[in-house]
């Protein structure tokens, strides 16, 4: 009867680390994404085309589709040295059944980095 409560509880506590792992797991990719969107942001002077394709690009290679993932740079245009931010905003769904029955809520993941611009316009 020990061996079953205690064995049951050890289990929880399993899914519960796995759990945590792929859902930090997900948010150091969309750190990454966001870094690699922000350094294009810099370079091309503000939301363009490859930015979008670098941050969808760095999406696939962490298993995240970026269909699910809600991508704002602001400004779209950026003159040299003015602020660009890059923020993305993904909701984590729980792939324990276990855990998923305990919290029902999806856990919101928003990771935000701010650079500088670094293009020139003549």
């Amino acid at each position: 009867m020990e061996f079953v409560l205690v064995f049951s509880i050890l289990l929880v506590i399993l899914f519960a680390i796995l759990e945590i792992g792929s859902m930090l797991n997900s948010r150091l990719i969309l750190s990454t994404a966001a870094r690699e969107g922000a350094r294009r942001a810099a370079v091309e002077g503000g939301a363009h085309d490859s930015v979008y394709s670098r941050i969808e690009q760095q999406l696939r290679f962490g298993n995240i589709s970026p269909e699910d993932v809600e991508i704002q740079i602001t400004p779209n245009r950026a003159s040299y040295g003015s602020p660009i931010e890059v923020r993305l905003v993904y909701r984590y769904s729980w792939k324990s059944a276990f855990l998923q029955s305990i919290y029902r809520k999806d856990v919101i993941l928003e990771v935000a980095v701010i650079t500088r611009s670094e293009k020139v316009r003549w």
